[in-house]
């Protein structure tokens, strides 16, 4: 044994980046359109127009306990009111939906908390509020319907299995994709532990929708009058513009030269001498190309004619018939080897021409197959005849 090998470190390989869901979603995502709109209607929704260095206001200095005292004080509002849309609007909804509703949903309490409290957070966005609580939802009820079907007395049994599991499953379902919202878990508990809550059954589903959207709606209005920003992101605080604009360099990077060389010239443009001489050149040697092509097939033919049986060229291919075979069988083997200065390579293959395809003597082609060479050659043969 090399002692030296004792002592190698073993090359690693470059880990794979974990699985990010955005990597597929973001490419159909539009940008922003806030930035379309005037500034007294983008405000309210989070969106600041960027500016310059010259732009910027001079900071504002206040007593930090006065402005600690203001920012605590819309906190406390902005918790109560979130709050209490929700509860007026539950209290209303039996006389509007026919549905019974409880007066909150109370993994809302904690909701209030990140969309006041912490506003910079991922876990307050609008995405994860809404989709979170979405798919909490969804997961939970579907898990305690399953659990239903158990006879009353062994599903309280396993109640505390089912809540445990909506939580689990709901939570896996969140960080797949990226909405990770932690009242959305008390949303999947009380799904399946409470019984005020689960004998909505799939009415629970609008309900935390409805829930999660005023509360996002009083986030809007109460962060930003107090002049927070909020949201920091709808989506992704990912730039899309400048995401697309990466991808495109990187697919550029992988394309050949003469690839990029064309695509650039398409995108550039140019004269219309230059062009036509392009376009003339290309057909010219796309004619070329063609002519050798046919000669090469020909060639090939008289290789392996011994043994043939020819077929008339003016033999015309159906795809909905099977006969005639426009086919020529070579009298050979797989087994064979050089003879006649003939290698084995020459007469095991399959030649197609415009009118004619020759295949081993040796070689027994099903349905599918003889069909496939057919339409090859009949797309040969119209495309010489062009």
């Amino acid at each position: 044994m090399n002692p030296a090998r004792l002592f190698q470190v073993p090359e690693t390989t470059k880990p794979k980046p974990p699985f990010d869901i955005d990597n597929y979603l973001n490419p159909f995502i539009p940008q922003n359109p806030l930035r379309f709109f005037p500034s007294w209607i983008s405000y309210w929704f989070g969106y600041r127009a960027p500016r310059s260095s010259a732009q910027k206001p001079s900071p504002v200095h206040r007593s930090s306990f006065l402005h600690t005292l203001s920012l605590y004080l819309s906190v406390m509002v902005g918790a109560f009111c979130g709050v209490a849309i929700i509860e007026n609007v539950f209290l209303a909804l039996p006389r509007l939906s026919g549905h019974s509703a409880p007066i909150v949903i109370a993994s809302f309490g904690a909701a209030a908390i990140l969309e006041y409290n912490t506003i910079e957070s991922p876990l307050a966005q609008p995405r994860n509020l809404v989709v979170g609580h979405f798919l909490s939802a969804v997961v939970a009820v579907g898990i305690t319907k399953l659990f239903e079907h158990l006879p009353p007395d062994r599903f309280e049994d396993l109640r505390w299995l089912a809540g445990a599991l909506a939580v689990g499953v709901a939570s896996m379902v969140m960080s797949f994709t990226k909405t990770v919202h932690p009242p959305a878990g008390a949303t999947a508990l009380l799904a399946a532990t409470n019984v005020e809550i689960q004998v909505l059954g799939w009415w629970l589903v609008p309900l935390v929708l409805l829930a999660a959207m005023l509360m996002l709606a009083s986030a809007l209005v109460l962060n930003n009058i107090s002049g927070r920003r909020f949201p920091v992101y709808w989506w992704t605080p990912v730039d899309l513009k400048a995401l697309r604009e990466e991808r495109k360099q990187e697919k550029k990077k992988t394309l050949p030269p003469d690839v990029e060389k064309g695509i650039s010239s398409r995108d550039g443009g140019g004269g219309g001498d230059d062009d036509d001489d392009g376009r003339r050149t290309r057909k010219e040697s796309e004619a070329i190309s063609d002519t050798d092509t046919e000669a090469e097939s020909n060639e090939d033919l008289r290789k392996i004619e011994t043994g043939a049986t020819v077929v008339s060229d003016s033999v015309s291919i159906s795809r909905g018939s099977r006969v005639p075979h426009p086919m020529t069988r070579s009298s050979s083997s797989p087994h064979a080897t050089k003879k006649d200065g003939r290698d084995k390579d020459e007469d095991n293959k399959i030649i197609i021409a415009p009118r004619t395809i020759v295949v081993p003597d040796w070689l027994e082609l099903n349905d599918w197959e003889d069909e496939v060479l057919r339409i090859l050659m009949d797309r040969l043969r119209t495309g010489v005849s062009e």
